[in-house]
């Protein structure tokens, strides 16, 4: 409420002079393909390939085609993909998307391991988050603190060896054994994560001219978002995947196989096993795209100029 009361008259606005109209076709477009192709992978996944499924899964890329060609040719594009020219402003998106790719998928995987695999209660497992939770809130808060001491650059291509390098520590878990593996990992990406957050709508507006601020600023909501829903379908089909592979074929998830009437002993480790593979295959598969981010952004990213140094550029260059 106090943020409603005092916004309008503290926070600055920046209007543009003809914003358009808004591209309703585009946003329908957008929706549906993406619905179509999620839809697609996640039934490959859950319950193999199939006519129908193939089907969906081209006609939603298909839409998706037309929908990025059909932005190319409006004047005031839904989505402005010309924006993407400027590799700062791609890194940045990017980073925003795979950040909340890896976040919800390993929350999501992470969440069942404990409660499912090593049979934690609800509430034990919320606390098992804690130690990361707070170290992710200190990182947003400090990133300011952070980027000032070490500059924007070498900050953000931090964030993403520090999301790699936790993902990696999960795959230390096992079926017995893995509570200080999972909050090893959830302190060290919380860094990453706290970091990202932070500095990828900043990288992404200071990227673009400031007329074109607002569209950036909505396309790194719109990554987070996306990224949050891809985390969970794209890298927990994977796992899923994997488990319908490895596991006793009872049921298609670990807590419907643990469900079934009269499983085994040697099924239920089975099931254990299975569901943990596809949690370590989803969490490196997650790893190997933050680390392959930050090399991106240690080429893309340019250094940023002390200041002063332009100055001193000139004068040499005159002497």
């Amino acid at each position: 409420m106090l943020f409603l009361a005092f916004a309008p008259v503290l926070l600055r606005e920046v209007r543009t002079t003809n914003p358009g109209r808004v591209d309703a076709l585009g946003v329908v477009l957008s929706a549906v393909g993406i619905l179509l192709v999620v839809y697609s992978v996640e039934s490959a996944a859950a319950e193999g390939f199939s006519s129908t499924q193939a089907v969906t899964g081209v006609v939603g890329l298909a839409i998706l085609v037309w929908f990025v060609r059909r932005q190319f040719r409006l004047e005031y594009p839904l989505l402005d993909l010309r924006l993407f020219k400027d590799h700062v402003f791609t890194v940045a998106i990017l980073t925003g998307l795979l950040s909340l790719v890896a976040w919800a998928a390993a929350g999501y995987l992470t969440g069942i391991y404990l409660q499912s695999v090593l049979g934690y209660s609800v509430p034990a497992a919320a606390l098992l988050v804690l130690p990361g939770a707070a170290v992710l809130t200190a990182a947003c808060i400090g990133a300011s603190g952070v980027v000032e001491r070490i500059g924007m650059r070498s900050a953000l291509i931090a964030s993403h060896f520090f999301m790699g390098v936790g993902l990696l520590l999960l795959l230390l878990t096992t079926t017995e054994h893995g509570v200080a593996a999972f909050i090893a990992s959830s302190v060290v990406t919380g860094v990453g994560y706290g970091f990202s957050f932070s500095l990828v709508a900043d990288t992404a507006v200071a990227a673009v001219p400031a007329e074109r601020a607002g569209s950036a600023a909505s396309i790194a909501e719109m990554s987070n978002e996306l990224g949050n829903a891809l985390g969970i379908s794209l890298l927990g089909s994977l796992a899923a995947l994997c488990f319908r592979l490895g596991g006793p074929d009872a049921a298609d998830t670990l807590n419907e196989t643990l469900d079934t009437p009269g499983l085994s002993a040697a099924n239920i480790a089975e099931a254990e096993d299975a569901f943990l593979t596809g949690l370590h295959v989803a969490v490196g598969v997650a790893s190997l795209l933050c680390l392959a981010l930050g090399v991106l952004a240690l080429r893309w990213v340019p250094k940023e100029q002390k200041e002063g140094s332009a100055e001193t550029e000139a004068v040499a260059a005159m002497q």
